[in-house]
Parts: C-alpha cells; structure tokens; sequence
C-alpha cells in the first residue's frame, strides 16, 4: 500500500492507486493538481499544490486517511482556483468515508489558523462523514454547490461553514462547528440545515446570516443564429493581414506570428468548437496572437467570441491570447466573450479593451508583463472578472459584477476609476504588492469590499463601499496609504479591517456599519478628521496591545469612551487616543456623482455636483443632518428619498454659501414612489421639492426664502403640518393630485400657484394669509374649480386675496366657502403659531 504521497497532477483508478504524474508548470512557477479519473486517497497524503476535482470525477477518501496540507501562498493564475493558498476544489464528487474508529483528518502543515483555504466545494457534491477539517481560511466553503456533513467537526479555522448562492445546499448532522473565529456564514439565499450539530463556542461569531444584496446585469442583447458558418479553421497559422467577417468557426488553434496582423468586423461570430484532449473539462480550441489583433465592433453590430456547442458553457473553449504584442496597441472593441477559459488572456503586451462584455467565463480577462487599459467594460458572471500581475493598469468606468471574484491585481501599478464593482460573491477587488489608485469607485454589496494587502504606496479616495456582506476595506501589511474622501459604510461587520499597516485615514464617512467602524489589531499611522456614526457595537474595536492614534474626529454625538473599545475596557489592549474629538460632524463631500445603492447621509453633506438618486436605491437622510448644496447643484431622485427628522434633531437642506433665493437648485424627485420628507427645513433653493408622477407625503416641514417652496404634477401628495414662507411661490401645482391640509402658508409674493386642471386639487384646514400678491392665483390655462374650502385666509374678504375666474373670466374658480373665521392654532412642526 502506498501511504504517503505528494501530489502534482495525479489519476488514480479504484483502490491500485495508479499514479500518473502529469505535472503542469504555469507560468509564475507554481503547479497545479487536477484529477482526471476517479480517485482513492489512504494513508498519509501530503497535498503541496492546489487539488481540483474536475465535473464527473469522484475522489473518495478511506477511513483513517490523514491529509496534511502545506502551506504555500502562492502568485498563482489559474482561473480554476479561488484561493491564493493551497486548496481543494471540488466540482465533481468527493466522498471521506471516516469512521468513529478512523476518522479522516484534512490539517495544515503549520497547524494555525488560515495555512490552507480548505475545501471549496464550487458547483460539486461533497459527503463528508467521520472527519476533521482543521487550520483552514475556510473548513468548507460551499458555492453553489450540495454538502452532506455528518459526525464531522470543523474547528480552528478562520470560518467553519461558508455557504453560498441559491442553489447551495448544506446538510449537517452530528456535527461540531466549534473553535473557529466565526462559525457558520450564509450568504446570497444558501440553505443550511445544522440538524442535531453544535455550533458553539466560536471565538467571534457562531453564525452570520445577512441579506446579499442582488444585482441584475445588463441583459445580453439576441445574436442572429441563422447565418451559415462562412470560414472554418482547424490548427492553422494566418500570415500578413486577414479580415474575419460573417460567421467563423475555430476547431483547433489559429496563430497569427509576429508581423501579422488580424482583424475582425464589426458583427462577425467567432464560435470555438470544445476539444479536451487531457480530460480536465477544460476546452483547449482558440486564438494565438503573436502579432496584432484589431477587433472593433460597435454598439450595434458588436463582435462575438462564444462556443460553439449547443449546450454551451464556461471553458468550452480556451482564449483570445496575446503573447509578446507590444509594438502596437491590440484593440478590442465593443466585443462580447463567453464560454471560454479566460476570455482574454495576454502577456509581454500592449492592450486596450473598450466597452466589451465578457460573462459566463471562467476568467473574464487575465494578464501579466503588460500594458492594459480597461475602459467601459462589463465583466459579470464569470467564476472570476479580471485577474492582472506585473503590469501597467489603466481600470476606467467599468462594470464589475456578480463574480466569484471581481478584480485582483498583484504587483500592479493600477489606477481604478469611476468603476462599479458589485456583487461578488468574494472579493470585490483584491490588490497585492504594487502601488495604486483607487479613486471614484463603487464597490457595493460584495462579500469582502476592498481588500489591500502588501501594498507599498497609494491612494485611496473619493469611493463609495457600502453594503459588503462582511467587510468594507481590509488592510493587511499597507504602508504608505492614503485613504480620504470615502464612504464606508452599511457593511455587514466592520467597515474596516486593520492588521500590521501604516496609513493616513482621514476624511472619511464610517457610518453604519453592522458591528464596527474600525477592527484594528495592529496600526502604526493616524486616524483623524473622520465621522463615525450609527455604527452597531463601536466606532473603533481594539484588538491588539499597541496605542493608536485618532484625533480630531467626530465620534456621532457619543462619548467616546462608550463607542471606543480599547485599554480602558480590556486591560491587555492598546488605547486608541482621541485628543480633540470634535463636538460637531465635519463636514463631508459626497464622492460620487450618483447614489447608486441604498445610502444614508449622516452628519454635514456636502453635494458639489448634480447628482443623481439611480432607479431602485434608496437615499435616507438620517435626523440632525444637513445637506449642503453648492451653486448650481441639486439632488435628482429617481429610487427613493427617505428624510424623516424628528421634531428636536430637523434635517436640513440649504446652500453652501449664499444665503438667497436660487442659490441652488431643487431636489427633483420623478417616479420617486413611497418617498417622504418630515421634519425637514428646505431654504435657499430655486424650488425646494420639485416632484413628478411621485406618491409623496410631506409633513412636519419649513420651505423659506426660496424662489419657489415646492412644485409638483400629478402625485398623489400629501402636505401637512408644514410652513411655507418667504418663498416667491410657495406651492405650485400642475395638473396635480394632492391634499394640502394643516400647513401655514405666509409672507410668500403668491401662497398656492394653481398652474393647470386644479380639479384633482383639496386645499383645506390651512392658515392662507399675508402673501403680498395672492394668497392663492389660479392660472390662466386652468380651466377647472380648485376645491379651497375651510381655510383660514387672513383678515378681510378672502376673494380680495384669490385670483380666479371672478377676475379673469374662462379660467376656473376657487371655491373657497365656507372660510375660517379666525386661524388654525397650528404648529406646522415649528411650535410656531399665526
């Protein structure tokens, strides 16, 4: 019997354990095992590189059989692993046969927590009976795939269980989830049934269970199928120029050398028949360029690259390759990628790829030694985006989603910007070693946000990371990193993670973060000029014996001692030192010209640019904050605005600078449903609410010195308890539909302006009085009565102070009777009385 093995690329068949040692050295160095036949391990085996069960193959493990890992974080890019550290990934079948007597025991070489990754079960089955995991990032990490884990424990890892996606299904029984820092993790609608298991006793967490955050890509635009395949390659070199067009099918791999060009038109379909000649499930059909390759679709006609099957599927075909081209720019244009290894995949070159898609790849793009630039892409519904080392990076505006992995780039000079990275399923975006720029991005509803590590100089500026399932940004070993301007906030646990890292932190929103501000176990630079607020345990957890330094921060309104946790609560802990802790927020400059995502603004707001509420987020002002309007600038709300004050901490919306009518513009909400202001003051502006085909209530609120106090068509709205004064107009309406009750309405040039067909109209129980023009005009196109009854409307006639049809004939009239007597004693949320 063989008992010990190290494992390279290994087929074993039933129990003879035929070794077929078929090792695969990938350019950084590093190899890789993949199973290619049915597979027994027992005995003592050693794993040193990353295992892969591939679909169809089952690697069954005998009673008794000890699994030592060891440890290698490596620089690997292979598309089919998750993990810098050594793995087991399964897609096909593993079944561990332990035994109360001889149970299976998979442990790292150095026995710490986070040596190895674990075992990842990414689409496979796995049924794990009689066994100890141990030493691992993650015991078993479940990804769409089926784990049954009987009389099993899983103990000493980072996490115990991480299950993930819809379609995943975890059953225990007669498990121990015990002893790890976290237990179980259940993401993205995962099933898990702990049964009669112990999930205790966990070091941070037993379990974790947050609503993911879903996001739909653009949806793929139909391809003619009907055109006939025009051109069919096999194994062949293409030498000077050739131009593909129409319909073309690759059965094997097509080579352009050095000094030839190709060049594919617009609206051509390039198809890869599958070929797997070494039975890893990975196609091996596709293109090598060594000269240069012009791909330049459009919008309308793009190019496609796709298998050729009919039931196609990622790694179907290999890749567009690109080796040693960097004497002139290979050009990918309004292209779509699908079904292949690694969509692109180029080194020793110079590269640009412009608005193409790639999805349903193993690796969207993948690259090293090169010059890139990434702009206005789409890379979604990949096992992994995009994957860069050892390059120039230019990552512009791009969109980044529902990935395993979004974006990792070691030893990289990057500059990402103005990109969206969201919902993947791990990381958002990974850097390692290198010197970056991260400006402008939103990085929203990802497992992990940010994660830097290694990194030797950067900046980190002007971002939104919000709403990460676990964390926002995580810092590991970082020196000379600024990070300023951020939001980060609403993430499930910490906002950040700090481990053994030196950098400026300033000027940063932390706000709402599930468990904390800030983890710190060890940091060496300054945190200061930051707002932390509404974050669910502390503002800043200590986790470490060294001192940190925070001044001049604003902690939410609390006593610092109560949402620092540090010294002064755990003796064996560093103190984190706030001399001059700020008694008021500092004011913050929102950093991107959307809200994309649910948002809540905390704090003093500062809106610099027209920005915009995108369809499906919600915007919540919190109570106490004010919103800061530069000249020219405004809020277009087409999801949702939820500013609900309260009556001792209003929620203001105001100008920057000038204090006049018109000194910014308006907050416009247009299909903005189940949006409401309460408790608001509104002043400064040229309309204060601007609202269109919105169901909207409005209570509780001041609208002064502005040109106009609110306008609105259709609706329905409600306005009530609210002040409108010194306005030019204070309210307009356009064809509307909309209560107007218990408000006072004064010292405006014109109180109600009825624009056009007032009929959906009820103007009733207001305080109407002292508008220097009219308190309510009815407008020369409106040829409808406006219901105006039970208002209080000043002293004297009232028809003296409404102009309608008794003034000018065809236009419609206010029926103002029965009229109030004397005022209302109304408050209009201000205390205030008439």
């Amino acid at each position: 019997m063989v008992t010990s093995m190290s494992l390279s690329r290994i087929a074993c068949a039933g129990t003879a354990l035929v070794l077929a040692l078929l090792s695969l050295s990938m350019p950084n160095g590093a190899s890789a095992a993949v199973m290619t036949t049915d597979t027994v391990w027992e005995g003592n085996i050693t794993v040193e590189d990353d295992v892969l069960i591939p679909a169809g193959v089952t690697l069954t493990v005998r009673p008794g059989t000890s699994i030592l890992v060891v440890a290698a974080e490596s620089t690997k890019t292979d598309p089919e692993y998750l993990s810098p550290l050594n793995e087991i990934t399964v897609r096909g079948t593993l079944v561990v046969e332990g035994t109360g007597k001889l149970p299976v025991r998979f442990f790292g070489a150095e026995k710490k927590v986070g040596s190895w990754a674990g075992i990842l079960i990414d689409g496979g089955t796995a049924n794990i009976r009689g066994c100890s995991i141990e030493n691992a990032d993650t015991g078993v990490s479940v990804a769409d795939g089926t784990l049954r884990l009987s009389g099993s424990a899983l103990r000493e890892n980072r996490y115990g269980l991480v299950a993930q996606g819809k379609n995943t299904r975890a059953d225990l029984a007669g498990s121990r989830i015990t002893g790890n820092d976290y237990g179980i993790f259940t993401f993205g609608g995962a099933l898990v049934a702990t049964g009669d298991s112990e999930v205790a006793k966990n070091r941070k967490r037993d379990t974790y269970s947050p609503v993911s955050r879903e996001f739909v890509p653009p949806a793929k635009p139909p391809v003619a199928e009907g055109a006939p395949v025009g051109r069919r390659y096999r194994d062949m070199v293409l030498l000077g120029e050739t131009v593909w067009q129409g319909r073309i099918e690759v059965d094997g791999t097509v080579r352009v050398p050095e000094g030839s060009r190709l060049v594919i038109l617009p609206g051509t379909i390039v198809e890869f028949t599958r070929r797997d000649t070494n039975g890893d499930g990975i196609g091996e059909n596709g293109i090598m360029i060594q000269g240069r390759l012009v791909a330049k679709g459009s919008a309308e006609r793009p190019i496609i690259f796709r298998s050729a099957e009919k039931a196609r599927r990622a790694g179907d075909w290999d890749s567009v390759n690109i080796m040693n081209s960097a004497s002139g720019q290979n050009l990918i244009e309004h292209c779509r990628i699908e079904n292949a290894y690694r969509g692109l995949h180029f080194h020793f070159s110079t590269v640009a790829i412009h608005n193409s898609t790639l999805m349903d790849n193993y690796r969207g793009i993948q690259f090293q030694e090169s010059v890139v630039v990434m702009r206005g892409n789409t890379l979604c519904g990949n096992r992994s985006g995009v994957q860069g080392r050892d390059s120039e990076v230019d990552l512009a505006d791009n969109l980044i989603c529902n990935n395993q992995v979004g974006g990792n780039f070691l030893r990289t000079t990057l500059v990402a910007r103005g990109n969206r990275v969201i919902a993947n399923g791990r990381e958002g975006l990974r850097l390692r070693e290198g010197a970056v720029t991260v400006r402008e991005n939103l990085v929203d509803g990802n497992r992990f946000g940010l994660m830097m590590a290694d990194i030797y100089h950067g900046v980190v500026s002007r971002n939104s990371i919000t709403n990460n399932t676990e964390g926002g940004i995580s810092l590991k070993n970082v020196d000379a990193i600024e990070i300023a301007g951020n939001v980060v906030a609403a993430n499930g646990l910490n906002g950040f993670n700090v481990q053994d890292s030196g950098a400026l932190i300033k000027s940063n929103m932390i706000s709402d973060n599930g468990e904390r501000g800030m983890g710190i176990q060890s940091f060496a630079g300054v945190i200061t000029g930051n707002d932390f607020a509404g974050n669910g345990l502390y503002a800043i957890d200590m986790d470490g014996p060294e001192d940190v330094s925070a001044p001049a921060n604003w902690w939410g309104g609390d006593d610092p001692g109560r949402v620092i946790f540090d010294r002064r609560d755990d003796p064996a802990l560093g103190t984190v030192r706030q001399d001059g802790a700020n008694a008021a927020p500092l004011p913050f400059v929102w950093p991107l010209a959307s809200v994309a995502t649910d948002a809540v603004w905390r704090g003093i707001i500062t809106v610099d640019a027209a920005m915009a509420v995108v369809p499906g987020a919600v915007l919540t002002v919190a109570p106490g904050t004010t919103v800061r309007f530069a000249a020219g600038t405004g809020l277009e709300v087409k999801g949702k605005l939820i500013a609900k004050g309260e009556s001792d901490r209003k929620i203001t919306f105001t100008s920057t600078e000038l204090k006049e009518p018109s000194a910014w513009n308006e907050i416009l909400l247009e299909y903005a449903t189940g949006s409401a202001i309460a408790h608001c003051s509104i002043e400064y502006a040229t309309w204060g609410i601007h609202s269109h085909f919105t169901d909207l209530s409005v209570t509780d609120s001041v609208f002064a010195h502005n040109y106009g106090g609110m306008r609105f068509r259709s609706g329905p709205v409600r306005i009530s308890r609210s002040t409108f004064r010194d306005n030019t107009i204070g309210i307009r309406s356009y064809i509307g539909n909309a209560r107007i009750e218990d408000n006072i309405i004064t010292e405006n040039e014109t109180g109600i302006f009825v624009r056009e067909k007032g009929g959906g109209l009820t103007v009733t129980g207001n305080n109407i009085f002292g508008n220097s023009g009219y308190n309510l005009r009815i407008g020369d196109f409106n040829t409808e009565d406006v219901n105006a009854r039970g208002n209080w409307w000043g002293e004297g006639d009232p028809g003296e102070t409404i102009f309608d049809a008794r003034q000018e004939p065809g236009i419609g009239l206010a029926l103002y009777e029965p009229y109030l007597e004397k005022p209302l004693p109304l408050g209009a949320g201000t205390g205030e009385k008439p």
